[in-house]
C-alpha cells in the first residue's frame, strides 16, 4: 500500500534530507547554482523554514552565502549552550530605525529594535546524522527584537544565521536589512498566486506548459515589482526604459497628457522618462488618484494599471498599421 503523501512517519526526522518536503530549500539553490555562474556574490535567504542544518553545510561555496531566520533553539559547540541563551546573553549592540510594512494585523510603521550578535558554532543535530555533513558548523547569529510594540501586536524578534561577517553593527545592519529584502520576493510571489496573475488557478496539467507559463508569469510579475521599487524618488534617477519599449514609452506621453490635471497636485513630479515617471502613469492607469499625499501605489494597483495600459498600448499600435498593407 503507498504512503499517505500528507503523513508523516514516526522516525521523520531520522530521514535523510533527500526523503523529507524541506529538501526543496536545498534543492532549489542548488539548481540555481549553475546559472548564477557569472555572480560576484550570491546571498541565499530564507524564512524559519529554510532552517535546516543540511543547508548551512552544503550550499555555502567561495561567493555563496546563506541568511536564514533560526527556528530552532539549537545545541551549540559547548556542552549544554543552546542558541537562545547564547544570544540572549550579548549585550545590547545598538538600535535600529526600520519601516515595517503593513500586513494583516499589523499596520505599517516605523519600527526601533534592538541588535544583538555573536558568533556561534551549531552542532549537528542528533537525529538524521548525515556523514557527508560536519559534526559542527561556524555561523553569525544576528538578533532584531523591537521595543516597546503595541499590546495588541506579537513583538519583531528575527534571529538570523549567516554566513557573512557580523563582528560590528554595521554588519549587523547590513544583514537584517538582507533579510527585509525576502519582503520583496515575498511580494513578487503574490502576484503570481491569488493576488495579482491567479497562476495558482490555471488548468494547465502538463508540465513544460506550466513551466513556460510561470516563467512568462515571473516576467509580468518582476515589472509590476520594479515599478513598486521604483515608484518615487527610488526610480527618479533610473530610465523608463528598463521596463517599457521605446513604442511603450511614446504611449506614456500621450497617457501623462491625459492624466495629469491643471493643479500642481495632480501633475506628474518626476523626471521625464524615469522609472518614476512611468510609474506615476500605471498607477493612475489602475486607478491611483495622483495625489502625493494618498498611500503611495501598491503591486495591485500597478498589476491593475499595467493590464489597462498594455490593451492601450495595443490599441496605438493597431492605429497605426496602415489598413491597406498586408501584415
Amino acid at each position: 500500500m503507498a504512503a499517505n503523501p500528507g503523513h508523516k512517519e514516526d522516525d521523520y526526522q531520522s530521514l535523510p534530507i533527500e526523503e523529507k518536503e524541506s529538501h526543496r530549500w536545498l534543492a532549489t539553490p542548488l539548481a540555481a547554482r549553475p546559472f548564477l555562474s557569472a555572480a560576484a556574490l550570491v546571498t541565499v535567504i530564507a524564512d524559519r523554514e529554510g532552517d535546516i542544518y543540511e543547508l548551512f553545510a552544503r550550499l555555502p561555496d567561495a561567493k555563496t552565502h546563506v541568511l536564514v531566520r533560526a527556528a530552532h533553539d539549537r545545541a551549540l559547540g559547548a556542552a549544554g549552550e543552546r542558541l537562545l541563551s547564547k544570544i540572549a546573553a550579548e549585550p545590547e549592540a545598538g538600535r535600529l530605525i526600520v519601516s515595517v510594512p503593513g500586513r494583516p494585523g499589523r499596520t505599517a510603521r516605523e519600527a526601533t529594535l534592538s541588535v544583538r550578535f555573536c558568533p556561534v558554532v551549531l552542532r549537528q543535530p542528533a537525529r538524521g546524522t548525515d556523514r557527508r555533513d560536519p559534526p559542527s558548523i561556524a555561523l553569525n547569529l544576528v538578533e532584531a527584537r523591537k521595543i516597546d510594540p503595541p499590546p495588541s501586536e506579537e513583538p519583531i524578534v528575527w534571529r538570523l544565521l549567516t554566513t557573512h561577517a557580523a563582528s560590528t553593527l554595521a554588519e549587523a545592519a547590513w544583514i537584517i536589512d538582507l533579510y527585509r529584502y525576502r519582503w520583496i520576493v515575498e511580494q513578487l510571489f503574490r502576484m503570481l498566486k491569488s493576488q495579482g496573475l491567479d497562476l495558482e488557478d490555471s488548468f494547465l496539467s502538463d508540465g513544460d506548459a506550466l513551466e513556460r507559463l510561470a516563467a512568462t508569469g515571473l516576467i509580468a510579475a518582476s515589472g509590476v515589482m520594479q515599478l513598486v521599487q521604483g515608484r518615487g524618488e527610488a526610480g527618479s534617477g533610473l530610465s523608463a526604459a528598463r521596463v517599457f519599449s521605446p513604442a511603450e514609452i511614446s504611449v506614456i506621453e500621450a497617457l501623462v497628457r491625459k492624466f495629469e490635471s491643471k493643479t500642481e497636485k495632480q501633475r506628474n513630479p518626476h523626471p521625464r522618462h524615469s522609472l518614476a515617471w512611468a510609474g506615476w502613469c500605471i498607477a493612475r492607469a489602475g486607478g491611483w488618484n495622483g495625489y502625493a499625499t494618498e498611500r503611495p501605489p501598491g503591486p495591485l494597483t500597478f498589476a491593475r494599471g499595467l493590464r489597462r495600459f498594455h490593451a492601450i498600448a495595443e490599441g496605438f499600435r493597431l492605429a497605426a498599421v496602415n489598413p491597406n498593407e498586408p501584415h
